[in-house]
């Protein structure tokens, strides 16, 4: 807004240290052994089906995976409900090594194969007939090139479904609310880069002293909803399904305009907080 400096002093008394947790820290509490809470891993499962409305179901023929699965209660929620053969995959390794730990104390006869890897490098060894990314799509590096992968990830037949946001340009899209104690809409929008990078590195995460947001650990790509549907496009995959800012349904009055704002073209991409878009190959039918 005025440059970093002034726009640290000015964001500087709003921040406080209270999550302050080093990477060190952070990877240590991820192996430690946790209670799987499956309660909350199926209300996450059942807050997606509704918010597809239906379109999306768990089939114990289907192959699925996850893709930034994070610690694993969604994919594990997959095999809870009937799936039968689940891959989740993670960029983080605390993550999917906390997702292991999950994974065991669940037990049973099918277990998900958890993998950490890039998904934008990663080489699977087959296809899947659904491809989830659940409040992942966000911090992918290069979402065009992920998007762009669905093709080759989902078998001819297989479906897509991409649930992201908060997205960066939206009022609450710099993910730092958990250091701030005062929140203020649009904040990584417009205030410098680098003062909230200063603040972020001195209050929140001390171990991960980056100048970007798509530096972060686990990364923030600033992608625009815009920018998603030419991606989306240029893959040659169909949007079967759009569902924008759903979690505002229970507040009609905001949701109705969001509603309005989200349909216009000039200032959508500063209101689209959260996206579910079910996507399958155009040349399918």
């Amino acid at each position: 807004m005025f440059g970093e400096k002034i726009d640290y002093w000015l964001l500087r008394p709003l921040a406080h240290n209270r999550n302050r947790a080093t990477e060190e820290e952070l990877n240590a509490s991820a192996r430690e052994i946790k209670a799987f809470d499956p309660v909350g891993a199926r209300l996450r499962l059942e807050k997606l089906v509704t918010r597809f409305e239906g379109s999306f179901r768990i089939d114990p023929k289907l192959a699925y995976i996850d893709v930034g699965c994070g610690t694993g209660d969604l994919t594990l929620a997959f095999i809870q409900a009937g799936a039968t053969d689940v891959t989740g995959v993670d960029l983080v390794e605390r993550q999917i090594d906390a997702a292991r730990v999950a994974a065991k104390q669940v037990g049973g006869k099918c277990c998900p194969d958890f993998i950490c890897a890039d998904i934008n490098t990663w080489q699977p060894n087959r296809r899947y007939d659904v491809v989830v990314s659940h409040e992942a799509l966000e911090h992918i590096s290069q979402p065009d090139k992920f998007i762009s992968s669905l093709t080759r990830l989902l078998k001819p037949e297989g479906m897509a479904f991409l649930a992201f946001g908060p997205m960066f340009y939206s009022p609450v899209g710099d993910h730092l609310d958990e250091c701030f104690r005062i929140q203020l809409p649009w904040r990584g929008v417009l205030f410098s880069e680098k003062a909230l990078m200063r603040l972020r590195k001195e209050v929140f995460r001390p171990g991960d002293p980056v100048d970007r947001f798509q530096d972060v650990v686990g990364g923030l790509n600033l992608m625009r909803f815009s920018e998603f549907l030419s991606y989306t496009q240029k893959a040659a995959l169909d949007i079967r399904f759009l569902s924008l800012n759903p979690q505002l349904k229970s507040m009609p009055p905001i949701y109705w305009i969001s509603e309005i704002l989200t349909r216009s073209p000039l200032v959508r991409d500063y209101f689209v907080i959260s996206v579910y878009a079910m996507l399958k190959r155009a040349d399918n039918g």
